[in-house]
This record gives C-alpha cells, sequence and structure tokens, in this order.
C-alpha cells in the first residue's frame, strides 16, 4: 500500500500541533509570533506544501499524502481569524469560529490517526497484543478494520481534546467537540467498505484529482490570505497605527524636534528638570496602566461572549480604568508646570531642552488619544460583538505607546547617558523600561 512519506507526517504533526496551542492560548504563549507578526511563515509553509505536493505527485505518492496537505493550507487562514470575524455580529462570530477551530482541533487527530493507520497496517500479529485494547480503533486498524479503527481513534482523541476546550475556550467549543465525536462515530458505524489494499488499487486513477486539489487548495489558501489581510476597512475600527497600516499618518511623528550636537551643559534647575522627566514617565505608565485594564477585561469579556464561558471581570472595569487615567491627566499636569519651569532655564541648542519638548508633545499626543480612544470604546462596547474592537484599539495603542517611548529613549540616548543628566534622568529611564517592557512580548490584534 502507497504511503505518505514519514519526513511529511512529521512535519505536519508539529505544525498541527503548534497550529493548535497557538490557536487556543491566544496572547498568553510566545510562539504566537508565528501567527501576528511572524504570519509571513505560513506562506512559506504553503510553497513547502506544494513543493511536497510536486515531488510526491512525481513520485506517484500524492493521493496518499492528500490529508497532510489540508493543515498547511488552513496555516495561512488561521492568521487572518480577527479580519475574517471583523464587523460581523456575534452570532455570526460564533459560527465562523467555531468552524475554524473545529478544523483546527481536527487537523492533529486526522494526522494522528493517519500515522496510526499506516503503522498498524497489515501487522495482523499485534491485534493479538493486550496493548491494542487500551488504545482504542488500534486493534481494528491492525486487524484491517480502517473504518472503524479510523473511528473509535479519532473518536477518542477529540474527547481528550475537551479538557483543552474547557480550560481555554468555552461551552460552544465543548459542544463542537461532541459533534465532531457523534460524526465520526456514526461514519465509523456504517462499515468499512473496503480493505486498504483494494482502495490502494485506486490510487493512480485518483492521482490527478489529488494534484488538482492540491493546487486549487494552495491557490485559495493564498488568495484567502492575501484577501483578508489587505481587506479595507479592516483591524477592527482601531485607529492605531500600530495595527492599521493605513493610519500612518496618525503616529507620533519623531522627526518634529530636532537633537542639537553637542553635550548638555549643567542644569540650573535640577529638582525641575528630575520631577518634568519622571511625572512624564510616571504619567504614560498610568496611562498605560488604565489601558491594560480596559485591555485585559473587554478581551475577557468578549471571549466570555463569544465562547459562552465565565472568565471573571474586575467589577465596573471601564470606571476604574477611565479613573486611573483621569488621574494620570493630574500626573501629566504637573509634569507639565515643572517642564516648562526647567525649560525656561535652558538654552534652545541644549540636547536637554530638545529631551523635554519631545516628551512634552509625545505625552500630549498619548492623552489626546486616550480621549478618542474613550469614545469609539463606549460605542464599539454597545454591542457585544463591539466588545472584539475596544479591546483591539486598547491593545494595539499599549504596544504602539512603548514602541515609540523607545525610540525617543534611543533618539536622546546621547543625552540621557550624559553625567549631567543621567542621575536626574534614572527614573525617567527606569520606567519608560518599564512601559515598553508591559507590552514586548504581547502580541496584539489576535
Amino acid at each position: 500500500m502507497t504511503r505518505a512519506p514519514a519526513w511529511l507526517l512529521i512535519a505536519t504533526v508539529a505544525m498541527a500541533a503548534a497550529l493548535l496551542g497557538m490557536s487556543v492560548t491566544e496572547t498568553s504563549f510566545k510562539g504566537q509570533y508565528l501567527i501576528d507578526q511572524g504570519e509571513y511563515l505560513s506562506l512559506v509553509g504553503l510553497v513547502f506544501i506544494l513543493a511536497a505536493g510536486l515531488f510526491l505527485h512525481k513520485q506517484g505518492r500524492l493521493y496518499a499524502a492528500l490529508p497532510l496537505v489540508f493543515p498547511w493550507l488552513l496555516y495561512p487562514v488561521i492568521t487572518q481569524g480577527d479580519q475574517i470575524i471583523d464587523n460581523l455580529s456575534i452570532n455570526a462570530m460564533r459560527w465562523v469560529v467555531h468552524i475554524l477551530l473545529a478544523l483546527i482541533f481536527a487537523t492533529p487527530v486526522a494526522v494522528l490517526v493517519l500515522a496510526a493507520r499506516h503503522a498498524m497496517a497489515g501487522r495482523t500479529q499485534l491485534a493479538a497484543a493486550g496493548w491494542t485494547a487500551l488504545v482504542p480503533g488500534i486493534r481494528y486498524l491492525a486487524l484491517g478494520r480502517v473504518r472503524e479503527g479510523t473511528a473509535l481513534l479519532a473518536a477518542s482523541l477529540l474527547v481528550i481534546e475537551m479538557w483543552m476546550a474547557n480550560v481555554f475556550l468555552g461551552t460552544l467549543m465543548i459542544v463542537t467537540l461532541i459533534v465532531l465525536v457523534l460524526g465520526v462515530l456514526i461514519w465509523g458505524s456504517i462499515g468499512s467498505p473496503q480493505s486498504a489494499e483494494d482502495q490502494s488499487s485506486l490510487q493512480p486513477r485518483n492521482a490527478r484529482a489529488a494534484l488538482i486539489t492540491l493546487l486549487v487548495g494552495v491557490a485559495l489558501s493564498g488568495a484567502l490570505y492575501l484577501g483578508f489581510k489587505n481587506r479595507p476597512g479592516a483591524y477592527q475600527g482601531s485607529p492605531s497605527v500600530y495595527m492599521d497600516p493605513s493610519g500612518e499618518a496618525s503616529a507620533f511623528r519623531l522627526d518634529i524636534v530636532h537633537v542639537p550636537a553637542g553635550a548638555p551643559s549643567a542644569p540650573t534647575a535640577p529638582q525641575a528638570v528630575s520631577e518634568a522627566l519622571s511625572g512624564y514617565a510616571h504619567a504614560l505608565a498610568q496611562l498605560l496602566d488604565g489601558y491594560y485594564i480596559l485591555d485585559r477585561n473587554y478581551n475577557y469579556n468578549f471571549h466570555n461572549e463569544l465562547f459562552l464561558r465565565s472568565t471573571p471581570l474586575l467589577a465596573n472595569y471601564r470606571a476604574a480604568a477611565l479613573s486611573l487615567i483621569d488621574d494620570a491627566r493630574r500626573v501629566r499636569e504637573h509634569a507639565d508646570v515643572a517642564a516648562e519651569a526647567a525649560r525656561a532655564t535652558l538654552r534652545d541648542d541644549d540636547p536637554l531642552a530638545a529631551l523635554l519638548e519631545d516628551l512634552r508633545l509625545y505625552v500630549a499626543y498619548n492623552f489626546d488619544r486616550a480621549a478618542l480612544l474613550e469614545r469609539l470604546s463606549g460605542e464599539f462596547a454597545k454591542t457585544k460583538a463591539g466588545l472584539q474592537h475596544a479591546t483591539h484599539i486598547y491593545e494595539g495603542e499599549g504596544k504602539f505607546l512603548g514602541v515609540r517611548l523607545a525610540e525617543i529613549l534611543d533618539k536622546h540616548r546621547a543625552v540621557l547617558a550624559s553625567p549631567l543628566v543621567a542621575p536626574l534622568a534614572a527614573d525617567f529611564v527606569a520606567t519608560s523600561r518599564a512601559v515598553h517592557d508591559k507590552y514586548a512580548d504581547r502580541i496584539v490584534g489576535f
């Protein structure tokens, strides 16, 4: 019997397991890079499976390996999951998400079952081994009862996956897996129509169909990836440049303030300089704390609705976060006063003056956007589906806030490292680094 090659089986098992892990653990899993910023790797996988498929077609083995092709076709589509459900109603989102999740959960099961079928084919002597009774379906596969063995093994693996659905997803995913289990059991109860050996004789006749399936599948997967990735109006209504490349004009510009050449002079108002720098950093840190509360709780709220689960939320989280942001505004106001006092003692060509001006503008920019985000999120949160948009605007904004702040530190690294300024800026630098690090490892827009 013609079989799929072991190297493709191993590669597909690894990819299918990674895809399942990335899809259920959301932003808590660092491997999310493969489905977000590193999503282009899905196209690398698409090229790989196309080349592998053509190679196997020449060997007359593509038909047997065809089930291993589909996981690679699914990967590019999954990377665009948020864009696919964007602007749908909550019920439509539930249907689309659970269809995709059904495919994701079924993928490693299908690959493992195929591997078991290949391993047990023709090994009837193993049917008498006691251990085969401990793994549902294995004994049937050894006896050549392929349909019954496949159904029992697949159903068992799907049942095992229910713990993952319970831990990471919710009621609707458990129901989806129950439907899949019943489906494979019903399919298995029909009975094996013919032996594996009989089926292998059909492979030459299906070689052309397998090739067409491969080519159409690769083309369709690539088209869906590119289509949803470049769809106008996507990115969940977010005005964040971090998530919406079309909004680059709204990003804070680093070229507005020019950094003069030369070293800074000794500040004549060191206390004002220190208070201004620390105040701006703490204002941004507190603003980000408010964003984080909104980001996480809108996220949990949305997924509670999407998956019918009950992750606890912070009581009155929107009011609590907006109150924290209001407190941050007052910190910013005090920093502005200190910065104005410090600025009055500095020459226009002092690099320290440029740093204070950059920070004043950047902090003002972020608090202006905070008011915009408050209005937008309030509108989004009026519907269950809109909760997704609300969380995305805050996680995108939080990520970009830290990224651009780190760029400002790098822009003014000379003055911050100056022996005259470094002691005054120590708290500012440490707090700014903490602001950046809060979202540094976070995947946004997933």
